[in-house]
C-alpha cells in the first residue's frame, strides 16, 4: 500500500516505499467537527483573559507586560514554516502545547507505535499578519484568537514521522491526535475548533 506523502518529516526519502501500519483509535464516531465546535467568540473570550494585548507588529512585541516563551522544535512538537506567524506564547499555552505533543507520543507508543512528533503550523499573529493573511484566507478572522499569544494551530494532516522503521496510518494519527486534544478539553485545559479546510485542530488554552 502506498505511503501517504502528508505523513513525511524529513525522513521522507527513506520511507517513501514503507508498509502503513494501523493503530487502535478510541475517539467518539462521529465527524470531529461535531467534536470540537468551541465557537471563535468562547476561545476570544478565554483569549482575552490568559493572553496579551494585541500588537500590530512584531516591533511593538518588546513592549508586551506579560511573559512570553519563544517556542522551537523539540522532543515533544516539530514547528512547520511559519509564514504567517511568529513562535511566542505565553506560559500557560507553551506548557499546553508541551503537554499534548507529550500525550500524543505516548499514545502512539502504547498502541505499538513508534516515534512521531505533532506538526505546529501556526502561532501568534500581529494584526498585520492576520490581516494578510486575510487577504488569501477566507477562513481567517480579524479578531483571531491568535492575536493573544494563547493559540495555536496543530495539523491533522501532517506529522512528523522520527522512525521510518514503522509508518501509521494518516487516519489513526489524526483520530489519536484527537483523542489527545479531546482528554485535555474535557479536563477544562483548553477549547478547540475542528478546521476541515486549514488542516489543523485550532487550540486555545484556558
Amino acid at each position: 500500500m502506498p505511503v501517504n506523502r502528508a505523513l513525511m518529516g524529513d525522513s521522507m526519502g527513506l520511507i517513501a516505499n514503507a508498509e502503513i501500519h494501523r493503530l487502535p483509535s478510541y475517539i467518539e464516531q462521529r465527524p470531529l467537527k461535531e467534536i470540537f465546535n468551541d465557537s471563535n467568540a468562547v476561545q476570544l473570550e478565554a483569549a482575552e483573559q490568559n493572553g496579551f494585548k494585541p500588537v500590530n507588529s512584531l516591533h511593538d512585541a518588546y513592549a508586551i507586560d506579560r511573559p512570553l516563551i519563544r517556542i522551537y522544535s523539540c522532543d515533544a512538537y516539530m514547528l512547520d514554516d511559519l509564514t504567517a506567524s511568529v513562535p511566542y506564547l505565553v506560559p500557560k499555552a507553551a506548557q499546553l502545547l508541551k503537554e499534548i505533543g507529550y500525550a500524543f507520543q505516548d499514545s502512539i507508543r502504547s498502541r505499538g507505535g513508534k516515534d512521531y512528533r505533532i506538526k505546529v503550523t501556526s502561532v501568534t499573529r500581529t494584526d498585520f499578519s492576520v490581516s494578510k493573511l486575510m487577504r488569501r484566507n477566507r477562513a481567517a478572522t480579524e479578531n483571531s484568537c491568535h492575536r493573544y499569544g494563547t493559540t495555536f494551530d496543530i495539523s491533522w494532516v501532517k506529522f512528523d514521522c522520527l522512525d521510518p522503521s514503522m509508518v501509521v496510518s494518516l487516519e489513526d494519527l489524526k483520530n489519536i491526535l484527537a483523542e489527545v486534544v479531546l482528554d485535555f478539553r474535557r479536563q477544562g485545559r483548553c477549547y478547540a475548533i475542528f478546521e476541515r479546510r486549514s488542516g489543523c485542530l485550532h487550540v486555545t488554552v484556558r
